[in-house]
């Protein structure tokens, strides 16, 4: 018999595949056995899961000209850290011009769900901002996009053996009113998106202001995940308690800060919030200065609800392999603490639960 986890609460066996047998006993942990292990992700923003192949046959078409390589990696690539979050995050505007017409958004949407299955990803969610998505788009709107968006996810559902979900983001950067008609958005279209989310910078912004659409969400149903506690600055574990005090946060995109303020780390594990770590992106952004300073260990340690994911791996040049072996190599990740990763996540999905249990099975 292959040894295996269980998920007790689910009474769902988390179980490794055949293959695995080798590397859970000799602990060989290479990128291709990393790659093996079956995995959930829960933050992945889909704007920029652009293969490259497909950034360097579109640009052109667009008006983009990537005459070599270098080009297309100056361009498209975020690879070594950059000045502060807000750096990075204009960064992605390259990227998000690629999105111009139904057919490509159907087309980008089914190859980040093809990659994500690739990459040993059997249950996915995808996040997304309506307002982001359809900006500078004259042929789109959020019903078009959205549309585009479910048909990719539920043709990549056909022809893989995985989940997929959608989580609606609203940006804080914009008033509360453009938050407003995005929420009502996800709201009359309950049936395809799974959570809701508020993104971009923290600093100089507020998030009290959006509470009562928070409220909201969480009386219709939707599960709630809020970018906080990311940049290295002071106020950044304040924040993360203010995400669950008034957003009613179940999950946190990155939170990584906590681990600065230990009343703030115990009020996370009192109130089994879990955090959706991103290690490479951290780094990126200049939240850690180094992959081996990243607190995932500390906090996974301290009893805080971890999970693994790689945020944006287009344009960042990884997949969540990638930072499987980040883990491994620079805190010495084990087997049974990736699997550990992997069954908090899975429990924490907002996928529903007979839809993502069924393609965990499959793993």
């Amino acid at each position: 018999m292959y040894e295996r986890a269980f998920l007790k609460s689910m009474d769902l066996t988390l179980h490794f595949v055949p293959e695995l047998l080798f590397i859970y006993k000799s602990r060989n942990l290479d990128l291709m056995n990393l790659r093996k292990i079956p995995k959930v992700e829960l933050h992945r923003h889909l704007e920029l899961c652009v293969r490259h192949s497909t950034i360097k046959e579109l640009a052109p078409q667009l008006g983009i000209e990537l005459p070599n390589e270098q080009a297309f990696r100056d361009k498209f690539l975020i690879t070594e850290p950059m000045a502060d979050l807000g750096s990075v995050l204009s960064k992605f505007l390259d990227t998000q011009k690629l999105w111009s017409s139904e057919e490509i958004v159907e087309r980008l949407t089914f190859e980040a769900c093809e990659d994500a299955f690739n990459e040993g990803i059997r249950v996915l969610e995808l996040r997304y901002a309506p307002s982001f998505l359809v900006q500078g788009h004259e042929s789109l709107d959020f019903n078009k996009a959205h549309r585009a968006v479910v048909r990719g996810c539920e043709a990549a559902e056909k022809k893989f053996k995985m989940a997929t979900g959608l989580i609606c983001i609203a940006q804080r950067i914009f008033s509360v009113d453009v938050a407003k008609s995005v929420f009502h958005f996800a709201f009359d279209h309950r049936d395809s998106f799974v959570g809701v989310d508020l993104a971009d910078n923290e600093v100089g912004f507020d998030s009290k202001p959006f509470s009562h659409l928070f409220e909201k969400a969480l009386s219709l149903g939707f599960g709630i995940t809020v970018h906080s506690g990311e940049a290295d600055v002071p106020n950044a574990p304040r924040y993360v308690r203010e995400a669950i005090d008034y957003l009613c946060a179940q999950r946190i995109g990155h939170g990584l800060q906590i681990y600065r303020d230990k009343e703030t780390m115990d009020y996370v594990k009192e109130k089994g919030i879990v955090l959706e770590l991103c290690p490479t992106s951290n780094w990126f952004t200049n939240a850690v200065k180094d992959l081996s300073l990243h607190p995932f260990r500390k906090l996974m340690d301290y009893g805080v609800q971890t999970t693994i994911n790689s945020d944006d791996p287009g344009i960042f040049n990884i997949d969540l392999t990638h930072e499987y072996d980040v883990l491994h190599t620079k805190l010495g990740f084990n087997l049974e603490e990736f699997s550990k990763c992997n069954e908090i996540a899975l429990k924490a999905s907002f996928i529903p639960e007979e839809k993502k249990l069924q393609a965990w099975k499959n793993t």
